[in-house]
Order: C-alpha cells, then structure tokens, then sequence
C-alpha cells in the first residue's frame, strides 16, 4: 500500500484553476489522494462508490484499485453483520473469485509435470467411477466449464446431495464426498460440446490437486499460495474447496494481484495458460481461461474479470475486472446487499475502470 506521504505527489497530477480577476490561485484536485487508518482513498472513485452505495446502505462494500502494479485506493464502507465496519483489512467473502486460487493450484501441478490438461479426470481419482458420455472427462474441461458435469448450486442438484448426505451419514459434503456423490449422477450434455459453468467442476478440480499432492486443498494452497505471498488474512473456510468457500482482505488481495502481474508464482510458460482462451472439441474458442473470463477485441486479450455470488448470510456479490493493455485493477467486494446482482456489477467495475483509465 502507498505511505500516506507520498500517495498524493507520486501517483497523481493536480490541476490547479486560477481566479485571473482576482489573481488567486485556487489548487482543485481532481484525483486526490487521502491516505487513513491504513487505508487509501482516491476521492474520484469513493464518490463512484457512494452513487451506487449510498452512506447508510446495508451491509459493506470494500474496494481496491491498483495501477502499474501500485495501489491506489483500497477502502472499504458500511458494516459487516451489523456491527463491524468494513475497511481493507475486513475479511470478505469470495464467492466464486475463489476459482482463481482453484485454478493456480492446477497450473503449479501442470508447472511441475504432475498434471496435464489433457489427462482424463479417471487418471488421477480412479477410484471415481464418473458418468462417460462421448469421451472421457478430462481436466481441460473442468477448467474451461466444458464437462457436462451438474452443479451442485442448482435446485435438482441440491435435492440429489440432500438425499446422498441421508443416505451416508454425511453433515456436509467435502472435496473428496462431492467426487463421489458425482459418480452417481448424469452428465447433462458430452464434454467438450459446450460452455456451460458448473461449480461442481472445479470443486473436482480441487480434489484432483488434493490427490496428486498428498495434502488437504487447504494445506496445498496455503503451502503454495498463500504463504509465498504473505496473505496472512487469506483462508479457505471449509474442506468443500474450489468453486468457494474463500475470504480475503483488500490489503491481500492486492498481493495475489500483484503476483498475477508479475507471473511470481507460475514459470512463463506455465503461466501463459492462465489467460488462454479454453477449446471445445470442434475447436472452438471460448472465453474463459484458469478462473477468469476472457474480452477480446480485433488487436486481442483485452481485458479479464470474474463475479462471485454467494450464499446467504453474507451474501457476497463481487467483481473483479484486470485491464491487461494499461496495467489497471478495480477488485470490489460486497455483502449483505442484494441490489448488486451481476449486470449491476459489471456497471461499476466499468465506470470505476473508465474513471482511472482516464487519470492523468
């Protein structure tokens, strides 16, 4: 994060207006920078913010901007569960943002030899006998939502898992007790046919890192990611891993956002899958990657982003959009408020993109 003594004077330019009549200089700046309690704000961005979240608003809104790679603004607003006023460093819930860690936990594995794309899923979890339908599920379409598999979020779906949970005793379902509920299902459609998002494919994903490293996804992830980056307030909160289930801290999340910039975690070979578009079968592009969508434009990648939704009570609604070209990052962080549902949030990471695409 940017000290608070030099925020202002390095990172923006200030415009000054002068009364010729009467010959006094008056400073306005436009982007000014307010450095608070560990947090950054760039006025500009918090008036965005309370257009769409006004003072007094349920629940909390946290959000962090970096450009080239420095923090600009990282301030949270409103109150977590009623009491608890959300700053940056307020823990907050990820929803499916979570599916970035899932998906960097495979690419180290592929970085390493130990997994491959194009390996069948029954190659690393033989003991899963999953519905084949076409051809065999491979990792590929896990990744890419091209596997046909149900999601575990849907109403069917939830019935299917309640009746499984009876049936064996089960409280909850973890990584490796998803795997198997799955075997008894149908796929929905081949794979490779279609792009269609399904949670329950990178909650597999999640149990295939499991089963390759020895470790709990929590463990794997924490050895491999969160501890190299020092994002001490980062954590998996159950053991049902991969499409959820994750809290961050805006002063941590600007750590992974940075080691995604500067490819810390991955060799470059490796990490040019990250924002590679995936492939159906008949060769296909579509536009989603390692946990991430894809926008192009005739001169290519452009821009990535990624929504998450979660589940009462903390109802998180997030968005984060990576301007590639100019090195821009707007990561926002909601809850407790319904009213942002996914085209609202697109709305906003715009408008906050817009606004510091144009800073001078």
């Amino acid at each position: 994060t940017l000290s608070s003594s030099s925020a202002a004077s390095d990172v923006y330019k200030r415009q000054f207006l002068y009364n010729a009549g009467a010959n006094i200089a008056i400073a306005i700046s436009l982007f000014s920078a307010v450095a608070s309690g560990g947090e950054l704000e760039v006025e500009g961005l918090t008036r965005i913010v309370r257009k769409h979240f006004p003072e007094g608003s349920e629940g909390g809104f946290a959000l962090l901007v970096t450009r080239n790679q420095e923090v600009i603004h990282s301030k949270g607003y409103g109150i977590k569960k009623g009491e608890t006023p959300v700053t940056s460093q307020t823990r907050m819930g990820l929803a499916s943002v979570s599916k970035q860690f899932a998906a960097m936990c495979a690419a180290i594995l592929i970085g390493e030899g130990k997994l491959n794309l194009k390996d069948p899923v029954s190659k690393h979890l033989p003991e899963i006998e999953l519905p084949i339908e076409g051809r065999e599920l491979l990792v590929q379409d896990l990744v890419w939502h091209i596997s046909g598999l149900p999601n575990f979020i849907k109403s069917a779906e939830r019935k299917s898992i309640a009746q499984y949970k009876e049936a064996h005793s089960l409280e909850r379902l973890n990584n490796k007790t998803h795997a198997e509920w799955l075997a008894t299902q149908s796929l929905l459609r081949p794979p490779g046919v279609a792009y269609e998002y399904t949670n329950s494919g990178y909650v597999l994903l999640a149990r295939i890192v499991e089963v390759l490293s020895g470790k709990t996804y929590r463990e794997f992830q924490q050895e491999r990611i969160l501890n190299p980056l020092a994002m001490e307030n980062t954590r998996s909160i159950t053991d049902f891993n991969g499409s959820g289930n994750m809290e961050t801290t805006l002063e941590d999340y600007s750590k992974w956002d940075q080691a995604l910039w500067n490819n810390s975690l991955l060799d470059e070979e490796t990490s040019k899958l990250v924002f590679k578009s995936g492939r159906l079968d008949n060769g296909e592009a579509i536009s989603y990657g390692f946990g991430w969508n894809l926008e192009y434009d005739e001169d290519g990648l452009k821009n990535v982003r990624h929504g998450g939704s979660g589940s009462p009570k903390g109802n998180s609604r997030n968005l984060v959009l990576r301007d590639i070209r100019n090195n821009i990052t707007v990561a926002f962080f909601a809850r407790e408020n319904l009213k942002f549902n996914r085209d609202l949030r697109d709305a906003i990471a715009d408008e906050l993109h817009e606004f510091v695409r144009r800073m001078e």
